[in-house]
């Protein structure tokens, strides 16, 4: 999130009083004890009611069935095999119900973006009688029976070979439930990876993940953070809240079940013996894929998510920078940034609608057209910048602010709001009117994307307006969904909230199309859903806490990574430095400084594109653009993510995940040991390995290295095994990460050059 040095909805209220809050309340928790804390903490993020298990009985419907190259048996459980797969592609717990089903009635508190959700189960029905098993002339076996209780509801389930290796599962049950529930047996010590952006660990056994687009909060769980800025705002979140979840997954022995629809979901991984999906809905669709490697798993599933493409060229041979400020500050810090020879691509310059100021600080004009008060000859900076060979990148998000439309209508250009609630194509409340969302400071309305024709407008207004101001690409932020009971053409904001980021990609990709950008243009995106790894161009990590933590800092970078990577998304990249800053009475700021800067661009040398944040308190935080010491450091990274673009430019035409920074294992899963001692590493194709410094102060990192050897690029050391994964603590003085090239490979010769250095 970017609103320039203001937080948004959640986020905004840390804020100047935030301070005078936190001091107030803390006071008044030591005076009158935990019962005063307990009444001023937030609910739960989730709330949602564990799934209904009962008994499987197979009333005379055993059987074996070929399905395509899927082998399916039944007797007091379902087995599924393939001779591709590592593993059976799905087990069930024998004599146990595999399909189970309940009504319930789902509760939403929208706490300004950070969605709390809540689900009461009212009735359930968890013994599952199977009666029928039909083979059809179409290939596909029909299993059919009842889900009993007090009452029986009838319930269906159709499995399919919808492509090579992977099995399409279509389940139904009566409509009398809306929710349903689907288990596939694991090993006890099968790890299970991927669901989005997750940074609660690699391996996700033990939690239960709700996959709903939403605001991730401020800490999400690291202490004393979390609890200061939930007892002032409500707003910290936890490791159950994401911007970016995905249902793509994959086991320790490459199996991956994977809930294909767009309702609401979440998954239970908290037992020893299955994972348990949950659909709120009486239908569903799932994938369940053959593989013998967890790359193979991913790359079935991305046949029908989709992969992007790797970034237009250009964003390789450079930083695309992060600043603001109007077009003499804008200048002046590109004038630092060349005299410390720091190779630019790109500046991003999200204030360039203007700026407004709000008890919060300075944030955004919502009205998505050049201010040129904020940036008067902008036309000569963008011909400028374009003649040293450095483009303009931009911002904008779903909604429309009334009073940034009455500014931009008064300097003689276009109210976007104002036509948009002529069209009818902003969202509603429940009274018809125009649902203005209180943005702490001002409103604005969501534009209703589930509208065909405000889809359209939209991505002509972010053609004409922010394409056509001479931008090359632009950050796509918010969308992970309108207020929950915003009236909709298509529905309520509850009913669309998975689909959401999906749509707001689809705007953004059909502007690029209008603007002539389709190969050309840059636009990343923070939000997002399975299939936005095939429709989105590129996604960013989310906004990170300026520190070291592996809950919201640094440390969860690396851990992001690899859950996106394994749930088939590549293009994704992070703000280097992070973006949250707080300050509070009680623990020190939260603000990064310069080591943490260069550690975080050493932790992002593996991404697709290499890019900064100035950060939502940039008068606080270290900026390369102001210091020369730090800008100097940065240039020196930024060379050597320019000198891995040809690695990624071969690893990007295999296509797929080859160009993904991944956890190791992902790459070599037999190799005995790397999947766990590997947790804190990346490896970009099959000879490149990065073990970044996650802790503030340390000058060196313990590598799990992968079989193979491996060359440090500073110092030309050689480090490995040929058959095993060995262990080895390594220098990493600040600058010179923990960096290796594979022996002999073509992209140690082009890294060779830092040797020397």
């Amino acid at each position: 999130m970017t609103d320039i040095d203001a937080v948004p909805r959640a986020r905004m209220r840390i804020g100047r009083r935030i301070g005078i809050a936190v001091a107030a309340l803390v006071a008044a928790a030591l005076i009158f004890g935990g019962v005063f804390i307990a009444a001023k903490m937030p609910r739960p993020s989730t709330a949602l009611s564990d799934p209904p298990r009962g008994e499987l009985i197979v009333d005379d419907a055993e059987g074996e069935w070929q399905v395509g190259g899927f082998t399916v048996r039944l007797d007091n459980a379902l087995h599924v095999t393939h001779p591709d797969a590592a593993a059976a592609v799905w087990e069930t717990v024998p004599g146990e119900a595999f399909l189970t089903a309940a009504e319930a009635d789902a509760h939403f508190i929208d706490d300004l973006g950070l969605v709390r959700v809540s689900d009461h189960r009212d009735h359930a029905w968890a013994t599952q009688h199977i009666v029928s098993a039909q083979l059809g002339a179409d290939g596909a076996l029909v299993l059919a029976g009842t889900l009993d209780d007090s009452d029986s509801l009838a319930w269906e389930m159709r499995l399919s070979e919808g492509a090579d290796g992977l099995l399409d599962a279509a389940v139904s049950v009566d409509p009398a439930a809306n929710r349903l529930y689907l288990s596939a047996a694991l090993d006890a010590d099968e790890g299970i990876h991927g669901f989005g952006a997750q940074s609660a660990g690699w391996d996700l056994r033990g939690d239960r993940i709700p996959l709903i687009p939403r605001e991730q909060g401020i800490g999400r769980g690291e202490q004393p953070l979390s609890f200061l800025v939930d007892l002032a705002a409500s707003s910290a979140g936890g490791q159950d809240t994401t911007y970016l979840p995905s249902a793509v997954n994959v086991t320790d022995l490459s199996r991956s079940v994977v809930y294909r629809g767009e309702a609401i979901s979440s998954v239970d991984l908290r037992p020893d013996d299955r994972m348990i999906w949950e659909v709120w809905s009486n239908q569903a669709d799932f994938a369940l894929a053959a593989a013998s490697t967890p790359t193979q798993a991913v790359a079935i599933q991305s046949g029908w998510t989709g992969v992007a493409a790797a970034p237009p060229a250009w964003t390789q041979v450079g930083m695309i920078v992060g600043i603001q400020g109007g077009a003499d500050e804008v200048r002046a810090k590109i004038a630092t940034l060349q005299k410390a020879d720091v190779p630019l691509v790109a500046v991003w310059l999200q204030d360039w609608v203007g700026r407004r100021t709000t008890d919060f600080g300075e944030r955004l004009q919502w009205n998505w057209s050049l201010d040129e008060d904020q940036y008067p000859g902008w036309d000569e900076l963008v011909a400028d910048l374009e003649g040293q060979g450095i483009r303009v990148l931009t911002y904008v998000n779903p909604s429309l602010s009334v009073d940034s439309g009455a500014a931009s209508a008064a300097r003689g250009d276009r109210d976007l709001y104002a036509e948009a609630a002529a069209a009818g194509y902003l969202a509603l409340d429940a009274d018809g009117a125009v649902f203005d969302a209180d943005q702490h400071g001002f409103t604005a309305a969501t534009v209703d994307l589930t509208n065909p024709d405000a889809r359209e407008w939209f991505a002509q207004v972010i053609a004409d307006e922010v394409a056509g101001a001479g931008a090359s690409g632009w950050m796509a932020d918010f969308a992970e969904g309108p207020q929950p009971e915003a009236v909709l053409a298509g529905g309520s904001g509850a009913d669309w909230r998975v689909q959401w980021p999906v749509l707001w990609q689809q705007v953004n990709q059909r502007a690029l199309e209008l603007a002539g950008l389709t190969d050309d243009g840059f636009v990343w995106h923070r939000s997002g859903g399975t299939v936005s790894s095939g429709a989105a161009d590129a996604l960013w990590l989310g906004d990170q806490a300026q520190d070291w933590s592996q809950t919201d800092g640094l440390a969860s970078t690396v851990t992001l990574t690899q859950s996106l990577s394994a749930s088939g998304m590549a293009q994704v990249h992070g703000d280097i430095g992070g973006y949250t800053s707080v300050d509070l009475p009680v623990i020190p700021d939260v603000v990064r400084d310069d080591e943490l800067v260069v550690r975080w661009a050493e932790a992002s040398l593996l991404q697709p594109v290499f890019r900064t944040h100035e950060g939502n308190r940039p008068a606080f935080s270290a900026q390369p653009a102001e210091e020369a010491d730090l800008a100097t450091q940065l240039g020196a990274l930024t060379r050597v993510f320019v000198a891995l673009a040809p690695e990624r430019e071969r690893l990007a035409a295999q296509g797929g995940l080859a160009d993904a920074a991944q956890h190791p294992w992902m790459l070599d899963p037999t190799a005995s040991g790397l999947n766990g001692a590997a947790n804190e590493e990346l490896q970009l194709g099959p000879d490149v390995l990065l073990a970044p410094v996650l802790s503030a102060g340390a000058t060196t990192v313990d590598v799990a290295f992968p079989p193979g050897q491996w060359q440090n690029i500073w110092t030309g050391e050689v480090f490995g095994d040929a058959k095993a994964v060995t262990t080895v603590t390594v220098d990493a003085p600040l600058g010179q990460p923990a960096l290796f090239v594979r022996e002999g490979s073509a992209v140690a010769a082009e890294l060779a050059p830092f040797e020397a250095e």
